[in-house]
């Protein structure tokens, strides 16, 4: 089995200046957990569920400060949660993108997402994209093989 087989298409893209909103916007309407990142018809990088809380949630080192910092901690992301209209996605992507040919086996795509802890990636072929697959797409195709 190879990518082209379980890939979803079309996908879902957004443009390198848009907002991190507007890429929210998309991945919420759309209920997938990423999307593309283009520039023209080129994809440059990947946007994530997981690329936006983190840009909202507090960073590692704030986690450890005093109890008062706590206490604070909605005001500090209330104040984030309004930076997301401001920031552009290509502030936030997962960059360069790393694609996958169309041709590529499965067992090899879901590897190499598990080696490059990343859940999804733009599925190409001649240098185009034509899809995406997920991590979850793989699982599936196998626990419905093991019944």
């Amino acid at each position: 089995m190879k990518v082209k087989d379980l890939m979803k298409s079309p996908v879902v893209t957004v443009g390198k200046n848009a907002t991190v909103k507007e890429a929210g916007d998309l991945i919420e309407s759309h209920d997938v957990n990423g999307i593309a990142v283009m520039d023209g018809d080129n994809v440059v990088g990947v946007i994530t569920r997981a690329d936006i809380f983190k840009s909202i949630l507090p960073r590692y080192p704030e986690l450890f400060e005093d109890d008062e910092r706590c206490l604070r901690d909605f005001e500090v992301i209330e104040e984030r949660i309004g930076k997301i209209n401001k920031v552009k996605v290509s502030e936030l992507m997962g960059a360069p993108a790393m694609t996958l040919d169309e041709d590529t086996p499965i067992c090899k795509a879901g590897s190499l997402m598990i080696l490059r802890k990343v859940k999804q990636m733009p599925v190409t072929k001649g240098g185009h994209m034509v899809g995406i697959i997920t991590l979850t797409d793989i699982c599936s195709s196998f626990m419905a093989r093991a019944k």
